[in-house]
C-alpha cells in the first residue's frame, strides 16, 4: 500500500500542507494552483492516497510502466544533482515503485499555468553578471553534458532551466534507489488557467523533448508517455537508456 510521507504520514490535503508546504507557503496554497491541486488529486477524501485516474491511465499506456505499484511517496523533495552549491531540485512529488521487471522512480512536476522557470541562457547570463564567481555557468554546462551530451549551445540556452534540473533530480533519485526506469511527468491542472500560458508551457516542454531525443520525438500531448530516451550522464548522475517523459491533465 502506498504511503505518502514527509516526516510523518500524510493522509489528507491539510496534512500535506502541514507536512510539506510549497516554497511560498500559504500564498502559493490556493484552489486552482498546482501545489494545492496536486494534494487534492491524491487525497479527494481523507485517508489512504488515491492515484489520480489520469496518472494511472498515462502509466497504463506503456508496457514498460503497466501494472506499476507505488510503495512510497514524498512531496516537496529536494535532491542535489551536483556539488555547485545553491538549491537542489525541488520536486513536487517523488514516487518509488516497481513493475514486474524492476524498480521505477517517478518525479512529478505539478503545473497550472506557471512557467518552467527561467530561460536557461538568460538565467546563466544574469547570474554571471551579478556574481563573476557564480557557479551557475558550471552547473548549466554539467546539465547539458549529462542530459543532452553537448556543451552549452544556442539550442540548450533556449531551454527552460527548470526542465533540466527537474530531470537531473529524477535521474539522481533513480540512481540512488536502483531504479531501472526513471519517469518525469508533468501533471497539469487546467481551469483557472490562461490558454496562452498553457500553450507556452507546451512549447517549452516540446522544445526540451526534441533536443533530448535528438529530434526523434517532436511533442508530448496530454496522455502521452514518451521514450525511452537515452541520456549520457555525467560525474554526478549515471546515464540511462530508460528515461520516460510524460504529461497528464486534470480539469479543476
Amino acid at each position: 500500500m502506498l504511503r505518502i510521507c514527509k516526516g510523518r504520514e500524510i493522509r489528507s490535503v491539510d496534512d500535506w500542507f502541514a507536512q510539506a508546504p510549497p516554497k511560498r507557503g500559504i500564498r502559493q496554497w490556493a484552489d486552482g494552483r498546482s501545489a494545492k491541486e496536486l494534494a487534492k488529486a491524491w487525497f479527494p477524501v481523507a485517508g489512504d492516497p488515491q492515484m489520480p485516474s489520469e496518472l494511472g491511465s498515462l502509466l497504463e499506456s506503456r508496457e514498460d510502466t503497466r501494472d506499476i505499484v507505488f510503495d512510497e511517496g514524498e512531496p516537496e523533495r529536494v535532491t542535489d544533482f551536483d556539488d555547485c552549491g545553491g538549491e537542489g531540485r525541488n520536486a513536487d512529488l517523488v514516487l518509488w515503485g516497481q513493475v514486474p521487471h524492476g524498480k521505477v522512480l517517478a518525479s512529478i512536476e505539478a503545473k497550472a499555468d506557471e512557467t518552467f522557470g527561467n530561460i536557461a541562457g538568460e538565467y546563466v547570463q544574469r547570474s554571471s553578471a551579478r556574481n563573476p564567481r557564480s557557479r551557475v555557468p558550471e552547473r548549466f554546462a554539467l546539465l547539458c553534458r549529462g542530459m543532452l551530451g553537448v556543451d552549452p549551445d544556442v539550442n540548450a540556452r533556449a531551454l527552460r532551466y527548470q526542465l533540466l534540473t527537474a530531470v537531473a533530480g529524477a535521474l539522481v533519485d533513480a540512481q540512488e534507489c536502483g531504479a531501472e526506469i526513471a519517469l518525469f511527468i508533468v501533471h497539469e491542472f487546467i481551469g483557472m488557467t490562461a490558454h496562452k500560458k498553457l500553450n507556452a508551457n507546451a512549447a517549452d516542454l516540446n522544445r526540451f523533448v526534441r533536443l533530448l531525443s535528438r529530434g526523434s520525438t517532436e511533442s508530448i500531448s496530454p496522455g502521452t508517455l514518451a521514450g525511452p530516451f537515452e541520456v549520457p550522464g555525467n560525474e554526478y548522475f549515471a546515464g540511462t537508456k530508460r528515461l520516460f517523459i510524460g504529461k497528464c491533465r486534470r480539469a479543476v
